[in-house]
């Protein structure tokens, strides 16, 4: 060939491929960052989602153990009117016989001094009370601060990224562990709500009104024991209970022996009393006169109850029964009282409770021990996204004239940048986790191993952690998709399970 016909020869095919090899290339760089990207939101969204629901689950637990010591200061206060009682009971008993000789105090000292002890039960009682309010607002600033509305995860979230979101809505799940209801509980409206003869508990983990349980009442009562208050071998100290409570007579008792908390018959049935009775006292305050033989004074109690039962009682030697009269003018029901009841009859100051009818459904429910949802989701589709596009956003903007341009989506079904709503699945990137609360006092190994107790509002020991959203009897995953508003995410999971996927949850546990 010659050189006249290869200079002549048609050019430019290698530049044919090569703009095909170079746009092949581009668009393997493009999709390489698209699907990198999506990848890296989905790894971002889900983290978020987990940091939201541990951190509802860590300040759930921080309230729950504050509720807890809240609850063991009321006891605390319990126990001291208790050792009040007692104390009024046995000084009564032994004032009177220091009567047969110069008594170290005049009879108006005595009443003062009387009068200041009456006053200090009444005071712990009144404490007792507002420690209960304390726990009510705690628990209420919980409900309103961090869990309605996912408050808290809407802050972790716009940490995250400003354009992740937390639809309120997705609240639901969480409130429901907690609270049974949206209805927060504040103490004006839940006392008046007992009066009315309501305020049950609910189906969440947390009773806002259990302080008349039993488990209050036992562990006041194993708190004080029968000989811790007064240091003495005889007499007693405690709460009223029983039938009592239904009572709607008051009996004047004859003896401190007839005042067994299983036979009070009394309006309220959970008054304070304090018995002192089958001891002789030695009068060692008499001077060089002092008695050779003990005095007979065998019986002495004080029984304080709520200030609308005017039927205190204040028995001692130089007042025998019902000891009902005043002392220095004043009425034994302004004295001796624990002060007004909430609901009467009643004087036990209500206490945040664990809910133990939703415990005791068992492991099924994780022991009633809440698990704390979060959702969050990223919208493909917003404002943002579309004005600032890019090619792994799958936005694209289609200008054909100055009058027309279309928008194509294909993020958004059918391709068009209409308002779908939430429950696009091609729109929306959803991201569910949960966290639990739980309750953590294990028995060491050396001694068999297990637990100490079961979940309960006595003693702090309540943590937070990590778990899946699926496996309990009441978790419903799709469902809480649904609730939140993103209805073909929720679809989608279904189907997922009828074609085998389980999760973490139990085979056929559903969705």
């Amino acid at each position: 060939m010659s050189r006249h016909r290869l200079l002549s020869a048609p050019r430019g095919q290698a530049l044919v491929l090569f703009a095909l090899t170079l746009l092949l290339l581009a668009l393997m760089v493009l999709m390489s960052l698209g699907f990198g990207m999506r990848a890296k939101e989905r790894v971002e969204i889900q983290m978020a989602a987990d940091a939201a629901a541990y951190s509802q689950a860590v300040a759930a637990a921080r309230t729950f153990n504050a509720i807890s010591v809240m609850n063991r200061a009321q006891v605390a206060h319990m126990v001291a009117m208790a050792g009040t009682q007692a104390l009024i009971s046995r000084s009564s008993q032994v004032y009177a016989a220091h009567m047969v000789c110069a008594p170290k105090y005049t009879d108006v000292q005595w009443e003062a001094l009387d009068k200041n002890a009456a006053t200090q039960t009444k005071l712990a009682q009144g404490k007792a009370g507002n420690l209960y309010q304390a726990g009510l607002e705690i628990y209420a600033h919980l409900l309103t601060e961090h869990v309605a509305g996912q408050k808290l995860a809407v802050r972790i979230a716009r940490g995250a990224n400003p354009e992740l979101e937390a639809t309120a809505d997705g609240a639901a799940k969480s409130f429901l562990e907690l609270n049974g209801s949206e209805d927060v509980p504040r103490h004006g409206p839940l006392m008046d709500a007992v009066r009315r003869g309501g305020g049950a508990c609910g189906g969440g983990a947390v009773c806002p009104v259990g302080g008349a349980s039993r488990a209050h009442l036992n562990a006041t009562m194993g708190s004080l024991g029968w000989t811790w208050v007064h240091n003495r071998p005889t007499g007693s100290a405690g709460f009223g209970t029983g039938g009592a409570a239904r009572s709607t007579a008051f009996r004047r008792y004859g003896s401190a022996a007839e005042m067994d908390p299983s036979t009070y018959n009394t309006v309220s049935g959970r008054n304070a009393t304090g018995h002192d009775h089958g001891t002789a006292i030695v009068p060692t305050q008499c001077a060089s006169n002092a008695p050779p033989a003990p005095v007979p004074v065998t019986d002495a109690w004080v029984m304080s109850d709520e200030q609308q039962t005017p039927q205190d009682q204040h028995v001692y030697g130089l007042r025998l029964p019902p000891g009902q009269a005043p002392e220095a003018g004043e009425p034994l029901y302004e004295r001796h009282t624990l002060g007004a009841c909430v609901t009467c009859p009643g004087i036990w100051p209500f206490a945040m409770s664990y809910n133990v009818d939703e415990m005791w459904r068992g492991p099924s429910n994780h022991y009633a021990q809440p698990k704390l949802y979060s959702v969050l989701h990223r919208d493909y589709g917003s404002d943002a996204r579309r004005r600032n596009p890019d090619p792994w956003n799958l936005f694209f903007r289609f200008k054909f004239s100055e009058e027309n341009t279309t928008e194509f989506d294909l993020s958004i079904p059918l391709g068009r940048s209409r308002p779908t709503g939430r429950e696009s699945v091609q729109r929306n990137q959803v991201a569910l986790s949960a966290g639990i609360v739980y309750y953590h006092r294990p028995r060491a190994a050396a001694q068999g191993g297990g637990w100490r107790e079961p979940p309960n509002f006595l003693n702090p020991f309540w943590r937070a952690t990590l778990v899946s959203a699926e496996g309990a009897v009441d978790d419903r995953p799709a469902e809480s998709l649904e609730t939140a508003g993103f209805a073909e995410h929720g679809r989608t999971l279904r189907e997922l399970e009828q074609a085998g996927y389980r999760g973490g949850s139990r085979r056929g546990a559903g969705y």
